[in-house]
């Protein structure tokens, strides 16, 4: 018999259309309860930049790998410079690349 996974503490953000909870938790990305309800998918991405991506990215993708058949990270360059088409067009190419389809769940890291 399994234990309740206990739920971790959250802030909740209500904005005028919607509302969601972000988890503030030491440990969080590799907490179970963390990832509950996630939605069902083949797949996920993880995009993130240089800089967060060495420090969490391994963790996140094994955080989501019993959840996502194959997980892939995307690392772009960091900083306000990079917020350009051509960024987002290596967004386009990794997940066309990686046959990413409407499904796949995207992260933000």
């Amino acid at each position: 018999m399994s234990m309740p996974i206990a739920p971790l503490p959250a802030v909740q953000v209500q904005t005028t259309d919607r509302h969601y909870d972000i988890v503030i938790a030491r440990g969080a990305l590799g907490a179970p309860a963390a990832w509950q309800g996630l939605p069902a998918a083949s797949q996920a991405v993880i995009v993130s930049n240089t800089t967060i991506a060495p420090l969490y990215g391994q963790v996140l993708q094994d955080a989501l790998a019993p959840h996502y058949g194959r997980v892939t990270l995307l690392a772009l360059p960091d900083g306000e410079a990079h917020k350009t088409w051509q960024t987002l067009n290596l967004v386009f190419d990794h997940l066309l690349g990686h046959g990413c389809d409407r499904k796949t769940v995207i992260f933000a890291l």
